[in-house]
C-alpha cells in the first residue's frame, strides 16, 4: 500500500493509517498526536499515566488543531 499523500508524485511505502480519514500515511506525512486515555472507576484517578498515540494525516491535524 502507498502513501495517499505521496501517490502523485514518488509514492512512498506506507507505515501508518490515518485514525479519522482512514488513509494509508509514509513517515514523512504521519503525524502522532498524544491523547490522553480516561477510564472511569469510581473513586480515584480516571486518566491513565501515560498518554496514548493517535496516528493523523496533515489534513486531520489541521482540522483538529485549535485556532
Amino acid at each position: 500500500m502507498n502513501c495517499y499523500d505521496c501517490a502523485t508524485s514518488d509514492a512512498s511505502a506506507a507505515v501508518a493509517i490515518c485514525r479519522n480519514c482512514g488513509a494509508a500515511l509514509c513517515d514523512r506525512h504521519a503525524w502522532a498526536a498524544p491523547q490522553t486515555v480516561v477510564r472511569v472507576q469510581g473513586v480515584g484517578q480516571s486518566t491513565m499515566p501515560e498518554p496514548a498515540r493517535r496516528i493523523v494525516c496533515t489534513v486531520c491535524r489541521g482540522a483538529t488543531q485549535p485556532v
